[in-house]
């Protein structure tokens, strides 16, 4: 095994001294790459890597997750998205240079892929005619091989110099959003022998080019996937393993492991199996059909047998095998108090025990991280501090870590998650409780919103409403930021709606009303399909998520929120959600609390005084809207001189005009170009008139 010499210059670590010697076999660096970690949601989010959430890795991140025992980063990275006529932004290669550095530099291992990346290889395994995201269409699997090799020909030659520390992956998983049309592979598209073909070219095209650039990548490690990265579809990978130009030795194989009743499932069970909360012996007890144990997928004895057979294929033969994605998400809004306790411990040992026999069956896993800390999360080590606090690099899962480092021989780190975990996420409740969301926006010119979203994964084909109590109010005439601004605090207004994403997470919404007209508490019912008031589906079949957005500038105030039902065309309703256990997803502006449901929607001590908003009323305004043209007509007290104002959806201004108002009946008009949501403000003197519109 060969190391350079760290803690010299960053050039000279990376650079080999030899090029002319062979970088070291798979099965030689293979013992030494340890546990594995996964920078997640963030180098391959499509054209921007801090658009999921995350920010841009920095020092003390990656530190920090070699300080917590892994030795192995893999970096899930976007390509395609970053460039511009088949050529990758230099600045990109540099941008992603700087995250190897770092890994490299802390004496780890670097894995860096060739992520989904908008499908343009994961959704198109196959040549001409088959099915994408998108349906039936044709792929030249030519064409996107050529695409493989020219990226991997620009990725190798940026990294040519870098030792065996540096590790390429062909791709992720591959044809794994085949959708759903009947076929063998539960449902989906059969991923047969012919398929493979397909993917073994698309393997050997980067094989061809890293190897093609010469020196270190002669012989560099490269890793190539099982058709979808599953564990089941591994035989194809093994009866047609890619021919690498350097010979044997010098590539692994990899899979992916979540085992999904166990690992990701969560939103409700099916008639075809249960949720898995608990494991083996980490269970309550008298829960069996939500614990994993015997032979289901991700219990003890299937994981023996499942990476078994992934050594007797792989690593007997030279080729060690990469989890590069494992993992179980928390089902911190399904559980609570001892069931939650239970389930976090269950995740914990079922880490330790597949790690252990990752390491036995010479497979490196790699756990797979987000950033996110709420529900269904997989994160260990924090960086998202501006929204969970802290700081970057703490263990925000000590339990589910040390049984990791039990495996690979490394001693406890102290501290303890599950009770605080359990603690936060447990409310003890007392009879009926409703939500309480409390809004305050900080711009004082931009529209920002507040969002109440509830995840899904479901099928609401048999659902024809939705209906839930709603009460809000609060202040439109402020705050400023910039007091001294001539004009601050005219422009402030609230509008909320109802939204959701289905299908292929396409946005739909239907408004409820602006702020000034929800003071009261009412039972809504909105009908879906199309149509005024009515919320449509792109696919009610596949329901994502659903919630309420309040759209806001200068605004500060409240709403109460209460007993969510679906309703079936015969009239039965089944709950959504009553607010009866914990609070769903607030994000934005928006921050709450569960408190004592009562008969007005009152909020108790408010974070404002409930006051009646200083906009007036709609009816007192009749707008006409034409393409490329607003009127609106309205009274006025006395002469006077007014300004009316088209703001858009984000609360810019787009078209202002000047008046001056007479005594009574008035119009004013404002042309624009624009289409789409707009906001319509009218003010004369004191009065003032809004109206939201749609532009045509």
């Amino acid at each position: 095994m060969r190391f350079n010499t760290f803690g010299i210059t960053a050039s000279s670590i990376l650079l080999a001294t030899a090029s002319a010697f062979a970088l070291p076999k798979a099965t030689e660096i293979f013992p030494d790459m340890g546990l594995g970690y996964n920078i997640g949601n963030t180098m391959e989010v499509p054209g921007n890597p801090t658009g999921w959430g995350n920010p841009f890795p920095d020092a003390a991140y990656v530190k920090a997750i070699k300080d917590a025992g892994f030795n192995t980063v893999r970096i899930p990275c976007a390509w395609d998205s970053h460039a511009s006529n088949g050529t990758i932004n230099a600045g990109w290669l540099d941008s992603v240079k700087t995250v190897v550095d770092l890994v490299i530099n802390n004496g780890m291992y670097a894995i860096l892929n060739s992520h989904w990346d908008n499908g343009w290889l994961e959704d198109h395994v196959f040549d001409g005619e088959g099915y994408d995201k998108s349906g039936l269409v044709n792929s030249s699997a030519a064409t996107v091989a050529a695409k493989q090799e020219s990226y991997w020909k620009q990725i190798a030659t940026k990294f040519a110099a870098y030792d065996e520390h540096l590790i390429f992956a062909s791709a992720n998983e591959p044809g794994v959003n085949d959708p759903w049309n009947g076929g063998a592979d539960n449902g989906q598209w059969a991923f047969d022998s012919k398929r493979m073909t397909v993917l073994k070219q698309f393997h050997e095209a980067c094989l061809k080019a890293v190897r093609a650039t010469g020196g270190n990548n002669a012989t560099r490690i490269v890793v190539v996937q099982s058709p979808r990265t599953e564990i089941d579809k591994a035989p194809l990978l093994s009866e047609q393993y890619p021919t690498d130009p350097a010979g044997e030795g010098y590539t692994m194989a990899e899979v992916h492991f979540y085992p999904y009743q166990f690992s990701l499932m969560k939103d409700g069970d099916e008639d075809w199996g249960k949720m898995f909360y608990y494991w083996e012996d980490k269970t309550p007890g008298n829960d069996a059909a939500h614990t994993c144990s015997g032979s289901a997928l991700g219990s003890k004895k299937s994981i023996d047998n499942l990476f078994g057979g992934l050594k007797t294929r792989f690593y007997d033969k030279g080729i060690p095998v990469v989890i590069g994605e494992m993992g179980a998400i928390k089902r911190l809004d399904l559980l609570s108090g001892d069931n939650l306790k239970k389930h976090l411990e269950a995740r914990a040992a079922w880490y330790g025990y597949t790690v252990a026999s990752a390491k036995k069956n010479g497979l490196v896993p790699c756990v797979w991280d987000t950033g996110d800390e709420g529900d269904g999360n997989f994160t260990i080590i924090r960086r998202q501090v501006n929204k969970f606090g802290g700081k970057v690099g703490d263990i925000t899962d000590v339990e589910t870590l040390n049984a990791m480092r039990e495996a690979y021989g490394q001693a406890a780190v102290p501290g303890n998650s599950i009770d605080s975990t359990v603690k936060e996420n447990t409310t003890i409740l007392d009879g009926d409780m409703a939500l309480h969301i409390t809004y305050k926006t900080v711009q004082s010119d931009t529209s920002e919103a507040g969002t109440m979203r509830i995840d899904l994964s479901k099928d609401w084909s048999q659902y024809v409403a939705i209906s839930f109590d709603l009460r809000a109010a609060g202040e439109t005439a402020g705050p400023c930021m910039d007091k001294t601004r001539d004009g601050c605090g005219d422009y402030g207004w609230a509008s909320v709606s109802l939204f959701n994403m289905s299908g292929e997470w396409k946005w739909n919404e239907v408004s409820l009303g602006n702020v000034e007209d929800l003071g009261t508490l009412k039972n809504y019912k909105i009908e879906f399909g199309d149509g005024e008031g009515k919320l449509a589906f792109e696919n009610a079949a596949k329901m994502n998520a659903i919630g309420i957005n309040l759209y806001g500038t200068q605004f500060t105030g409240d709403m109460y929120l209460n007993n969510m039902l679906l309703w079936k065309a015969d009239g039965t309703a089944d709950t959504l959600q009553s607010f009866d256990t914990k609070k769903p997803k607030l994000e934005g502006i928006a921050t709450g609390e569960l408190i004592k449901a009562n008969a007005t929607g009152d909020w108790g001590k408010s974070a404002i005084a409930i006051a009646p908003t200083r906009i007036a009323a709609n009816s007192k305004m009749l707008v006409n809207v034409q393409p490329g043209m607003v009127s609106a007509t309205f009274n006025a007290t006395k002469a006077t001189r007014g300004t009316a104002t088209l703001m858009n959806s984000m609360g810019q201004v787009i078209a202002q005009q000047a008046f001056e108002a007479k005594a009574g009946a008035n119009e004013v008009q404002l042309n624009t170009n624009l289409r789409g949501p707009a906001i319509l403000i009218v003010k004369q003197g004191s009065q003032k008139n809004v109206q939201k519109i749609t532009l045509r």
